[in-house]
């Protein structure tokens, strides 16, 4: 059986306390979160650095300039309200409603947190192969589009943050009988441009190139990994039963995309780099896969067996 994996999620951790700060952070290191440890005068300013959080643990008692730890979950849940807060309770008193509403999980033990966080951060199990898969054949498809740049991948993550990561994005349906959902990418225009003109491309596409044509760049590098996934994991026979849509809802002022759907997303993060100019600042690409129509991991192990069984019959497949 296909192996499921809990990825690894972000999380901002505003925490005083050194007992409650240690236990807190143990306990993110055996769930697989990466903590990112800030005091309360920081922490709206590392929602707008960080664009691809999975939650917030917050003390109730955590010193605040101005108001308290209750009124900073509030400004938390106004900037991001996709972001489950964790709020950790030091008080007796009932949380009002505004808090409440801003509250995901208020909790006294860890094994409360714990229970909270399994249910919230990883809803959805995705099957450790079908990631493996997945970064393989994007790492190969940049490769292809960008012949002359190192392609690096950061440790897959699961994101409930919808803020989007740059100015040029692509979507793509993803459908077969297992999965019903999009993929994206994105990126900086400006560090496209540049890749460009560093020579990552083949030769004679530099980066003298209008926002038209960065534009068909990124989407030619999402087709050819659409490509891959079908060849790979889509059947030629297969067709989701159920074919309902959900509206997706762009605001372009805000950089935020959503899908209608409240489940965490998968993200990975992919660095291009010029093996000849190591100092040069990476070209970053995000890529997000989003299953909001349909997400059976079960249906994915029974499709893959028969790839496993196959494996050494000598045949060459071609993505």
């Amino acid at each position: 059986m296909t192996e499921a994996t809990t990825l690894a999620a972000k999380v901002l951790l505003l925490e005083h306390d050194p007992r409650h700060y240690q236990a807190l952070w143990d306990f993110a290191q055996s769930l697989g979160l990466v903590a990112l440890p800030r005091s309360a005068t920081d922490a709206l300013s590392t929602l707008a650095q960080h664009k691809d959080l999975g939650g917030v643990l917050l003390a109730e008692d955590l010193p605040c300039e101005n108001g308290d730890a209750l009124t900073l979950a509030c400004a938390i849940h106004r900037q991001r309200p996709e972001l489950p807060i964790f709020l950790r309770r030091s008080a007796a008193a009932p949380l009002s409603g505004d808090v409440a509403a801003a509250v995901a999980h208020a909790w006294t033990g860890l094994d409360s947190l714990h229970q909270a966080v399994e249910k919230s951060l990883f809803s959805l199990r995705y099957p450790a192969e079908l990631v493996n898969g997945i970064v393989v054949l994007t790492t190969g498809a940049m490769r292809s589009m960008f012949p002359h740049a190192k392609v690096d991948n950061e440790a897959p993550y699961v994101v409930h943050d919808r803020i989007i990561f740059g100015q040029v994005s692509t979507l793509i349906p993803l459908e077969s009988t297992w999965c019903r959902g999009y993929m994206m990418l994105q990126t900086e225009e400006s560090a496209l441009r540049q890749g460009m003109l560093q020579g990552f491309g083949y030769e004679g596409v530099g980066g003298d190139l209008n926002f038209r044509e960065l534009n068909h760049l990124l989407g030619e590098t999402t087709n050819l990994i659409w490509g891959a996934f079908k060849n790979r994991y889509i059947p030629p026979e297969a067709f989701a039963t159920q074919q309902t849509q959900v509206p997706i809802v762009i605001n372009h002022e805000q950089k935020y995309i959503s899908f209608g759907s409240q489940d965490p997303q998968l993200c990975i993060r992919y660095q291009l780099s010029d093996p000849r100019r190591p100092g040069l600042p990476p070209l970053v690409i995000v890529q997000r896969l989003i299953f909001n129509l349909l997400w059976s991991p079960e249906r994915f192990t029974e499709f893959s067996r028969p790839h496993e069984a196959s494996a050494a019959t000598g045949e060459l497949e071609l993505f």
